[in-house]
C-alpha cells in the first residue's frame, strides 16, 4: 500500500486504506490508458447503473450534499460535511480539527484553489494552500465512496466476469474490477457481487497489491430520482462509512460556496 495523504495519518490504518483507495481512482478517472472490459461485465454495469437511476441522472445531477463519518470499533474517527456544485466545480467542505476547531473550505474541484477559514475567520495563504491540497483529497476519497458504482465505465477501468456466486441465499454475478496501469496501486483488486434481484452492487472484497484484504457491504439512500451510497459495514462489524445527510439538489444558495457561516445545516 502506498503511503497514504498526511490529512488521513491520524486516523489510523482505516483511513490509510481509503486514502490509498481514493488516489488509485481520482487517477482512474483521469485515465487515458486502453482498458479491458468484457462484454457480460459491461452489460451488467450498464443494467447497475439503470437500477441506481440511469447514466443521465449521474450526469445531470447539479447540487450533491453528503457527509462522511467513519466509525472504527465504537468511536468516530472521521467526520466531515460536504456540498458539490457538479456543473462548475464549486466546492463546500466542512469539518472539525483534531483540536477542536470549527473550519470551513470553500475551492474549486477544477483548479484545485480556494479559502479556509476557522472559527469564521480567514487564514492566511501560506496555512490554506496545504489544508485546500487536504481537502482535496478528502473530497476524491470520499466522493468515491459515496458513488464509485457509477465509475465502472470509465478509462482505464478493467471488467471481468467472474459468474454467479451466492451469499446468504441470493444469487450475485461477481465482477473483478482491476486497473490498467493507473493510479498509485495498480496492482489492487476488487471483486464487486451486484444482486441479480436488485442489480445493485450491495458487496465487495478487495485484495490490495501490498496484500491487505477486506470486505465491506453497501447500503443506498434514494435521492434526487438516483442512487447514491448511504452507508457501509465492513464485513467483521468493527467499522462503518457512513454518508449521512445525502441529497442531490437542483438548486443551492450561492452564500454556501462564499460565506464561511452559512452552514450546510441550513440546506433544506
Amino acid at each position: 500500500m502506498v503511503r497514504p495523504f498526511t490529512f488521513f495519518v491520524r486516523f489510523g490504518k482505516l483511513l490509510g486504506f481509503l486514502a490509498a483507495f481514493a488516489m488509485m481512482l481520482g487517477a482512474v478517472s483521469q485515465a487515458r490508458a486502453e482498458d479491458n472490459k468484457d462484454p457480460k461485465a459491461v452489460e451488467i454495469a450498464h443494467a447497475m447503473m439503470q437500477a441506481m437511476g440511469g447514466e443521465n441522472g449521474w450526469n445531470n445531477a447539479h447540487f450533491v450534499r453528503f457527509d462522511f463519518i467513519v466509525i472504527k470499533d465504537g468511536k468516530t474517527v472521521a467526520s466531515r460535511s460536504h456540498l458539490w456544485d457538479k456543473y462548475t466545480g464549486r466546492y463546500r467542505y466542512e469539518t472539525k480539527t483534531k483540536d477542536g476547531h470549527n473550519q470551513v473550505v470553500l475551492f474549486n474541484t477544477g483548479t484545485k484553489e480556494g479559502k479556509v477559514y476557522q472559527d469564521g475567520g480567514d487564514l492566511n495563504v501560506e496555512k490554506a494552500k496545504k489544508i485546500v491540497e487536504d481537502t482535496y483529497a478528502a473530497y476524491i476519497n470520499d466522493m468515491y465512496w459515496l458513488a464509485e458504482p457509477w465509475k465502472w465505465l470509465d478509462g482505464g477501468v478493467n471488467l471481468k466476469y467472474l459468474g454467479e456466486k451466492k451469499r446468504s441465499g441470493e444469487t450475485f454475478d461477481e465482477i473483478e474490477i482491476t486497473f490498467n496501469h493507473v493510479g498509485l496501486t495498480p496492482g489492487d483488486m476488487y471483486h464487486a457481487f451486484v444482486s441479480q434481484k436488485s442489480h445493485l452492487m450491495t458487496h465487495w472484497e478487495y485484495k490490495l497489491q501490498g496484500g491487505q484484504t477486506g470486505s465491506w457491504d453497501w447500503q443506498y439512500a434514494d435521492t434526487g430520482g438516483i442512487k447514491l451510497a448511504k452507508n457501509h459495514v465492513s464485513t467483521d462489524g468493527n467499522a462503518s462509512i457512513n454518508m449521512g445527510d445525502v441529497k442531490v439538489l437542483d438548486k443551492a444558495d450561492d452564500a454556501f460556496f462564499t460565506d464561511p457561516l452559512h452552514a450546510l445545516s441550513k440546506l433544506k
